[in-house]
């Protein structure tokens, strides 16, 4: 009952202006949870996208574990320089030869990358007279994108040698079994890695 002379409070909530604000705020949540779970599909396409061209992009091996310091490297070797064939201090000239080589993995590997052989002697002899004679410590692997340091070729036995090449940025050290055809004891595992293989093992023991 109102009393005589008070005014009806002109402040009294609303049951619309409740229920408006509860649909409000229903509304807002929703947006924002749209939002969110917009935001959190698009973090997990541009993570996947990013992941997806690492592993497209990178040609060192994962197994390559052996990291150096490019000046821990000896790139001035004694015998590389103008007349390196005949300048090397060890047994040379017994690899190669081959129109294809004769490792035993080669035919169904070779068939799988779609390749047929590999870079020639002549080739990789004249990539690293080039190197020379630009003042170069690599040459570029045919058909790869390693840089092979060709001076740090250092034989272990007398058929596996040690050396260490340049990929995405960083550089390995690795071995090549030029008898078997493993690279760091794998047999290779792209046309890339097959060419780095066969370049180390020329730059060591091939014809000059």
């Amino acid at each position: 009952m109102r009393q005589p002379g008070v005014n009806p409070s002109l402040n009294r909530p609303s049951g619309n202006t409740v229920a408006g604000n509860r649909n409000l705020n229903r509304d807002t949540n929703r947006s924002v949870n749209r939002n969110l779970d917009n935001n959190r599909n698009v973090n997990r396409e541009v993570n996947r996208d990013i992941n997806r061209n690492v592993n497209v992009n990178r040609t060192a091996n994962v197994n390559w574990d052996r990291r150096v310091n490019i000046n821990n490297v000896n790139v001035n070797a004694g015998w590389a320089r103008p007349g390196w064939g005949v300048a090397r201090p060890w047994n040379y000239g017994w690899y190669g030869g081959w129109s294809t080589p004769t490792w035993g993995w080669w035919g169904a590997r070779a068939a799988t990358w779609g390749i047929a052989t590999l870079a020639t002697a002549s080739i990789i002899n004249n990539a690293v007279n080039s190197a020379i004679s630009a003042n170069q410590t690599y040459i570029l692997v045919p058909n790869s994108s390693y840089q092979l340091i060709f001076a740090s070729v250092v034989p272990t036995s007398s058929s596996v040698v040690s050396f260490a090449v340049t990929a995405d940025g960083g550089t390995y050290q690795l071995t090549a079994d030029c008898n078997a055809g493993l690279l760091d004891g794998r047999q290779p595992q792209s046309a890339a890695e097959a060419e780095l293989l066969n370049a180390a093992c020329q730059v060591a023991f091939g014809n000059v």
